[in-house]
């Protein structure tokens, strides 16, 4: 309480700041397996064809490690080890070079300009309507209208 009252009663530059809630980039926002599913697409080259086959049946086909398991000729828990390890090394990867926030970015990019376009679409196509062009661009191939 007495830690309280100095706090409250200090001066302004010696307060603690309040803290703030940082916004997550898009890349931290997904959910777990979306993001292990872009892990793999992004980094899956480098893992064995084993490990690879093991986390695309489980993350993209839905496999249970049971059903892994029987598939792969191993037990539940090797397969569930197998999956975990190759994740890991994703997981790694990605820390290191950080390839997929990089293309989780761009993408964002890329939507935003697709929407900037898609809102500048229909005023552009009144003003061609509006100044008697054709809008499969007639006039560039040097058809008078």
């Amino acid at each position: 309480m007495t830690l309280t009252v100095a706090r409250e009663r200090a001066s302004p530059r010696l307060r603690s700041p309040e803290p703030v809630a940082a916004p997550h980039p898009p890349w931290e926002r997904l959910s777990r397996t979306v993001r292990e599913q872009r892990l793999l697409d992004v980094y899956g080259p480098v893992l064995t064809d084993h490990q690879r086959q093991a986390c695309r049946l489980h993350l993209d086909e839905d496999w249970s490690f049971a059903e892994l398991a029987e598939h792969l000729g191993c037990s539940r828990s090797g397969a569930h080890d197998l999956v975990r390890r190759a994740l890991a090394q994703l997981e790694h990867l990605e820390e290191r070079l950080g390839l997929a926030a990089e293309l989780a970015r761009r993408d964002a990019v890329e939507a935003r300009l697709r929407a900037r376009l898609a809102r500048r679409r229909p005023a552009r196509r009144g003003v061609q309507a509006g100044l008697g062009i054709a809008a499969g661009g007639a006039h560039l191939a040097g058809e008078v209208g």
